[in-house]
């Protein structure tokens, strides 16, 4: 079953990048925040303030790759990760970063999250689906 999933139609409209709303939960805690669908990136991505407001601890260094060149970050799991009421999946992988205050969103949805779905994103008809 495709779930249809709404974005931010703004951020869609001047930078053609879908970001959607994502809850995520942890030890009794969650938070929603706004993440950039990034296939292209491996980890969903958050900022280094979110694993402390969660409660996520480190399990390790991951290698990283971005925009200024090869680091390491942070590894843990987050309990839960969902978008809209159908698409959740449970101890996923999550990275923390310093993220670019240019960002137009406060992460990225990554594959250690969208492998769990199918995902459909027209750019032309502006839709974003995910499998169910």
């Amino acid at each position: 079953m495709k779930a249809s999933i709404p974005f931010h139609q703004a951020v869609f409209k001047t930078l053609r990048l879908f970001v959607v709303t994502v809850l995520i939960e942890n030890k009794g805690r969650s938070l929603y925040i706004p993440m950039i669908v990034d296939s292209g990136a491996s980890f969903v991505t958050v900022r280094p303030d979110v694993f402390g407001q969660l409660e996520i601890f480190p399990l390790r260094q991951a290698p990283v790759v971005t925009a200024s060149g090869r680091t390491a970050a942070p590894l843990g799991r987050a309990a839960k990760i969902a978008v809209g009421s159908h698409c959740v999946a449970e101890e996923v992988e999550i990275i923390a970063i310093p993220l670019p205050q240019t960002l137009p969103a406060e992460g990225l949805l990554g594959t250690s999250f969208l492998r769990y779905f199918p995902v459909y994103q027209d750019f032309e008809k502006g839709i974003l689906e995910l499998g169910a």
